[in-house]
């Protein structure tokens, strides 16, 4: 009978273990709190500061990587500077008249990520970022425009963010994945 309690007592132990998870074990030590900059935007797609600051905020609370706090009772200071947005051609197709129209539009964001170390006063990342997604002018809603927008390996309907209209869903995925990249470099320089 001892066997059998000592079985349901490690698995009761590894159940408990595994019920909340968090990247704080990779971060430097006493880092335990950000405090996040207002983003500067040097562009004019004001959109995009939205998009980042709603996304940033909801990844580290979903993620709980470290406490989102004021800069005077923050241990780290985040801050994110849009440099440049721009739309270049990515595929082009030649019409009956043999004029050349562009096809498909890349959208690429480059952003720089400053990451300061308040108590130490030392710079933990200073670093610029470039993400992209694709979309085309044809006024198709992304979910059925045939592209692979955010390069995923899915689809319009098989891939969940493909929703919207061509620019705006770019926009929106660029900005996903600047994020995830940020994500990354907060929990991965270690």
């Amino acid at each position: 009978m001892g066997y059998k309690k000592s079985i349901i007592l490690f698995f009761l132990f590894f159940i408990n273990s595994c019920g909340s998870y968090s990247f704080k074990g990779s971060l430097p030590d006493g880092v335990n709190s950000i405090s996040i900059s207002p983003i500067i935007n040097n562009t004019s797609e004001y959109a995009l500061t939205n998009l980042l600051n709603d996304n940033l905020n909801k990844e580290l609370i979903n993620q709980n990587i470290l406490d989102i706090v004021d800069i005077y009772n923050s241990d780290t200071s985040l801050e994110l500077i849009v440099l440049s947005i721009k739309d270049n051609s990515n595929i082009y197709i030649t019409n009956e008249n043999l004029y050349e129209t562009v096809q498909q539009w890349k959208l690429s964001v480059r952003v720089k990520i400053n990451w300061y170390n308040i108590n130490t006063n030392l710079v933990i990342i200073d670093k610029d970022i470039e993400e992209w997604a694709l979309y085309n002018n044809s006024g198709i809603d992304v979910s059925a425009d045939g592209i692979d927008n955010d390069s995923d390996g899915l689809i319009d309907s098989n891939d969940s963010d493909e929703y919207g209209s061509a620019r705006e869903a770019a926009l929106r995925i660029t900005s996903q994945k600047i994020i995830n990249r940020i994500i990354n470099e907060l929990i991965s320089n270690w």
